[in-house]
């Protein structure tokens, strides 16, 4: 029996290093932040142009779109976040469903990574939902640090996703990463005991 796994929490929360603790173990990852960069990067069914006619020029240096300028515009303001996702949203859905099915070919366990796992309603495409924890510190300085955002910046995108209380309460799985990683690794590993590791 296969078994499709949603990992969500906020951003630069530690999903990935989750998701690759779970790959050592066996299990397919599908990363929902490389579909849609994959769909801006294809323009796939005509997205790009579609961007342009919500959001101008101006977040274009000629004809290739400027994500850095995109990112900033967006995640300052919900009513334009929400615009660009009911733009990006249909397109990554048909796709993750898609690829859910190729992953299943090879593996049991399928993980979909996504922070926004509940916004895009992705958890209908799942059997769990494990929500990953850290605290507000640890994300703005994880955040600074990956993507060189400053303060502003990063505090930004944080505040412009669902908050973890919210998302936690969709949670069939709880990982704690506020501690550190050896302790991270000893809840996946449990998890992968007892809850993946027959499927």
């Amino acid at each position: 029996m296969s078994i499709d796994v949603g990992l969500t929490g906020n951003i630069a929360s530690g999903k990935s290093m989750i998701s690759g603790m779970l790959q050592e173990h066996g299990a397919a990852v599908l990363d929902a932040d490389l579909v849609g960069k994959n769909v801006l990067a294809k323009n796939t069914e005509g997205v790009l142009e579609q961007v342009r006619a919500a959001f101008g020029d101006c977040v274009f240096d000629g004809n290739q779109l400027d994500r850095h300028v995109l990112g900033n515009l967006v995640f300052g303001h919900p009513d334009l976040l929400m615009k660009l996702n009911c733009i990006m949203m249909p397109i990554m859905t048909g796709l993750i469903v898609r690829e859910i099915a190729l992953l299943h070919r090879t593996s049991n366990v399928v993980v979909l990574d996504a922070a926004i796992l509940i916004e895009a309603s992705w958890q209908n495409l799942v059997d769990e939902i494990w929500v990953v924890k850290a605290s507000k510190g640890e994300q703005l300085e994880r955040l600074i640090t990956r993507d060189h955002l400053s303060r502003e910046e990063a505090l930004s995108r944080i505040e412009a996703q669902m908050p973890l209380t919210q998302k936690l309460a969709y949670a069939d799985v709880v990982i704690d990463n506020t501690m550190n990683v050896d302790q991270t690794r000893k809840q996946v590993e449990m998890l992968w005991k007892t809850r993946l590791q027959n499927r």
